[in-house]
Order: C-alpha cells, then structure tokens, then sequence
C-alpha cells in the first residue's frame, strides 16, 4: 500500500514558480486571444468589438482552467 504525502496549502499557495507561471500564462494567452480578435473583427466581422471581447475571454478563460490544473 502506497503511502500518499500530502502537501499543506499554504505551501502551494506560497510556491512562487506556480504563480509566476500562471501570470506569464494569463498574459500569454490573453494577448494571444486578443491578437486572434482583432483580425478576426477586422478580416471577418466588419470590424465588430464582439469577436475582440470573446476571444479575449477564451485566453483568460483557457488560462484559468490551467491555473486550476497548476493549484
């Protein structure tokens, strides 16, 4: 039987690599789904803010989902 070690939360909490890297992750996608956003409203959409707004909240909403996995 495999003894599981569990790590108090306060120590993942305090693990500044896991932050630093859910911040560099936000800002990644964020400006990534902002990018994609802005040529999609220009090429596609008739330069509509909708397609800015919603890809911009799919990076953050993707980066979210990766912080939860990183906690």
């Amino acid at each position: 039987m495999a003894v599981e070690k569990r790590i108090p939360s306060e120590e993942i909490v305090n693990d500044k690599a896991s932050f630093d890297r859910a911040t560099a992750n936000l800002l990644v996608k964020t400006g990534l789904g902002l990018s994609v956003g802005v040529v999609a409203s220009a090429l596609l959409f008739k330069r509509r803010m909708w397609p800015v707004t919603f890809f911009t909240g799919a990076g953050v909403g993707a980066a979210y989902a990766d912080a939860q996995r990183l906690f």
